[in-house]
């Protein structure tokens, strides 16, 4: 006992390492799983957002193609994503992209497929009712995703989201396979060199993972909720930021279009 607690203090120099890279130049270690997470997850979510969108209201063809996308990324390991576009690129179009670049287009690829099924499940659970209200009621195409689908939609998203977030971070560990010495290959590295502290290591690993994994569940929250209140067609406290559905429509018809419209008397007219 008293051998691995004086294991652990001898590791704990080495946890600039392990953040910052071997070379401390913070290219390396866990700031590259940051950074390739924090090029990951805006471009998934755009994109997976995309997909799902095209999927929905059925653009054709391009309902078809992500159709494929989707259910193709899905079938395939991020893994053989990755030696794919590291090993084939270069073999049959002869683009050789960085090594940082190949990571991030493979793990933008997986995500934005888990984004997308995302985004049709939470679609699924809007009632028909209240789109076709919203449309009765003067909104556009582009009124009812924003005032009526996103609201709700994103709120059902979050769980998910979160999930999808922290897989992305959590696969970040597997890009070593084509030469980025991150977190985990970090760990590997010092603990083949010293392996008296071959558990310290790998505890010291896990509770970066965690720390990161914990902050970006706290981001997603706190994003979730300013974005459901900024989409929301009623006044703050009310009983649903989504569509009051066809009753409310007929008992507040002329206070909504008022308060879209940037009026905020809070006496409903009939």
């Amino acid at each position: 006992m008293t051998g691995v607690i004086s294991s652990f203090g001898d590791a704990l120099p080495y946890a600039g390492s392990l953040l910052f890279g071997l070379d401390g130049s913070g290219t390396g270690g866990l700031c590259l799983n940051i950074l390739i997470t924090l090029a990951v997850l805006p471009a998934s979510l755009v994109l997976g957002s995309l997909l799902g969108a095209v999927r929905l209201f059925r653009v054709r063809p391009l309902n078809w193609l992500a159709f494929l996308f989707i259910e193709a990324v899905k079938g395939i390991p991020v893994l053989l994503m990755i030696f794919w576009l590291h090993y084939a690129l270069p073999a049959f179009l002869g683009l050789r992209p960085p090594l940082f670049l190949t990571a991030v287009a493979a793990l933008t690829m997986y995500g934005s497929a888990n984004v997308a099924e995302v985004f049709l499940s939470g679609a699924d659970m809007v009632r028909k009712s209240e789109l076709e209200a919203a449309r009765l009621s003067g909104f556009s195409g582009a009124g009812v995703f924003r005032r009526v689908l996103a609201p709700q939609v994103l709120r059902r998203m979050v769980p998910a989201l979160l999930g999808v977030m922290v897989s992305l971070f959590k696969d970040t560990s597997i890009v070593f396979v084509i030469g980025l010495i991150e977190l985990t290959q970090t760990g590997m590295i010092l603990a083949n060199r010293y392996p008296d502290m071959l558990v310290p290591m790998y505890v010291l690993i896990g509770a970066g993972y965690m720390t990161v994994s914990l902050l970006l569940a706290k981001l997603a929250r706190v994003i979730a909720r300013r974005q459901a209140e900024k989409f929301s067609p009623l006044p703050h406290g009310g009983p649903d930021p989504g569509f009051p559905g066809i009753r409310g429509l007929f008992q507040g018809f002329s206070f909504r279009w008022k308060y879209v419209r940037g009026y905020h008397d809070p006496r409903p007219s009939f």
